[in-house]
């Protein structure tokens, strides 16, 4: 049972009681209050995600978009995934507020889908989370790296059989997506990030999808979120 209570809520989110978090600025608490805070991934799980599904969530950052995701979706479950240890204990407590701890789970893990994976990859950790990364294009000499374990895309699919994939892991996408068995899959959310692997990488990422068996959503993609559906 969370001991959180309503004077530590800076937010309510699409339903969902945002707690204080020192991770969490002025800026982004204005944007959930407004109903901007990752705006286009968050409508795009609410359309998308349907009863019953299993979702993977790659890139949990400070979990609201997941929780709302539980919060409105009633999917079967959500296993998260966040490379930053500093956000996984306000992450579960975000969630045992607002009940959905039953629903909902994060690992301090990086989902690689690569054929021989290593145990550990090095992941950078700036002030704003939100520039963190295993690539990071700029502040690289006041970042902090650590090393975090690894869980094979293999194995996730095999044990939850998943059927929905969120994303925002800040560039890893594209060696992701390269290797990776997508099925069972039916839909994908993804953000993408153009500033890190450039127009040929994302070309390379929608050729890839599309040849995997999905036709991309024009009307729900957009602000670099990317929405496919199985064919």
């Amino acid at each position: 049972m969370s001991t959180s209570t309503k004077n530590d809520v800076v937010a309510t989110y699409h339903g969902v009681e945002v707690l204080s978090a020192p991770h969490l600025g002025p800026t982004m608490i204005n944007n959930m209050v407004s109903g901007n805070y990752e705006r286009r991934e968050v409508l795009s799980a609410l359309k998308f995600i349907e009863e019953g599904d299993v979702v993977v969530e790659m890139g949990a950052g400070a979990g609201v978009v997941g929780a709302v995701a539980a919060k409105n979706c009633a999917p079967a479950k959500i296993v998260s995934f966040e490379a930053n240890h500093k956000l996984i204990s306000s992450i579960k407590t975000l969630y045992e507020h607002n009940g959905i701890a039953d629903k909902i789970e994060v690992h301090n893990q990086i989902v690689l889908s690569d054929p021989q994976p290593p145990q550990t990859v090095d992941f950078y950790i700036r002030g704003n989370f939100l520039g963190s990364g295993m690539t990071i294009t700029k502040g690289m000499e006041r970042a902090e790296q650590v090393s975090v374990p690894v869980v094979e895309w293999a194995t996730i699919q095999e044990q939850l059989k998943p059927t929905v994939l969120l994303m925002d892991i800040e560039g890893a996408e594209l060696e992701f997506f390269r290797h990776a068995d997508l099925g069972g899959i039916r839909v994908i959310i993804a953000e993408l990030h153009r500033h890190i692997y450039h127009r040929p990488g994302m070309r390379e990422i929608r050729e890839g999808i599309a040849a995997k068996g999905f036709i991309e959503d024009k009307e729900a993609s957009g602000g670099g979120v990317f929405v496919f559906t199985a064919v």
